[in-house]
């Protein structure tokens, strides 16, 4: 058990915001997961052994508060349900999707009972706070944490011509928008950042010619990436996904371009042209944040410093509230 008494707990293989979390609360860490499926018709078999076990682990660590991610809703329950037995306390992060999409939306009326017993809920998005205040119950609004890498500083010689667009090749990326947007624009080249092993072969073997598939990139290849290009490229399906690649440019003081949703129109509000995942709407953008790139640069820069800022003081209160509890 961490010298705090917290612990950190996740009903999945691996969950990078979690992980995050408990890197910076001095939290011990852990996954609880059965099963590779993750499909409804899994949870009759794979939930009750993995309320059992959580219900194992915490009689074992006998921690004093526990920090659990509300997807699935089951797993707040859970550890709700303990710290009723033995005066636990408990934290909420809920994403998103266990609110408002369909495979959890139905279960929002457990969700808020859960959450108005909670030490604190904790999610990612202003407007999905509301929810929690009209329930009365204790919310504190954190996004993803900024990413602890160091990014390589001084001087670089910006290429003009040049976007990285960043992404895995996920269901919600418009990656055939994207590549007709590249053809409407060759005189810009377009790098594709992410490992080409998860792409469809189509999109490799159509690409235009100013399109480059760089592969996955790490530490200074990556920050050197994104620092180098005229601005940064993020598109998604999602309307409630704040994409962390798009946090990314905010480290880097990088012009922005991406995917007009609210929750990004919420979290974004300078240094950023929002485009609809259209090929022509995208080429548009591209072409607006190159000929505004200087201005757009500084304003990115100012935002990173105030997001950052907003994050620590949230985050602080959150680990002293923790803290106390524990």
């Amino acid at each position: 058990m961490s010298k705090k008494g917290i612990l950190a707990l996740v009903w999945a293989p691996h969950e990078g915001r979690t992980a995050s979390f408990a890197e910076r609360l001095g939290a011990e860490l852990h996954n609880v997961h059965f099963l590779k499926a993750r499909r409804l018709w899994a949870a009759p078999l794979k939930y009750p052994m993995q309320w059992i076990a959580t219900w194992r682990l915490l009689a074992k660590k006998r921690p004093h508060v526990v920090y659990v991610t509300n997807s699935p809703p089951v797993a707040g329950l859970c550890v709700m349900t303990y710290g009723w037995l033995t005066g636990t306390r408990f934290v909420l992060d809920t994403h998103p999707p266990s609110l408002i999409g369909r495979k959890w939306g139905w279960t929002r009326p457990l969700q808020r009972f859960t959450a108005k017993r909670a030490l604190v809920n904790v999610t990612d998005q202003e407007r999905f706070a509301d929810y929690f205040r009209s329930w009365n119950a204790p919310v504190i609004v954190l996004e993803n944490p900024p990413r602890l890498a160091s990014v390589p500083t001084g001087a670089v010689d910006v290429n003009q011509h040049t976007i990285v667009y960043v992404g895995t090749f996920a269901p919600d990326e418009p990656i055939e928008a994207l590549l007709d947007a590249a053809r409407k624009l060759p005189d810009v080249t377009i790098k594709i950042l992410g490992d080409v092993s998860l792409a469809k072969p189509s999109w490799v073997e159509s690409a235009p010619d100013n399109v480059v598939f760089t592969g996955y990139l790490r530490g200074d290849d990556y920050w050197s990436e994104l620092r180098k290009a005229a601005a940064v490229l993020v598109l998604t399906e999602h309307d409630y996904s704040l994409c962390g690649a798009a946090q990314d440019a905010l480290k880097t003081g990088s012009p922005l371009v991406v995917s007009d949703t609210p929750t990004l129109r919420g979290y974004f509000t300078s240094g950023t042209v929002f485009v609809r995942n259209e090929a022509g709407a995208i080429a548009e953008g591209i072409r607006s944040a190159i000929l505004g790139r200087a201005e757009l640069a500084e304003e990115m820069t100012v935002l990173g410093t105030q997001m950052a800022e907003r994050w620590r003081q949230n985050f602080a209160a959150l680990s002293s509230l923790m803290e106390r509890a524990a």
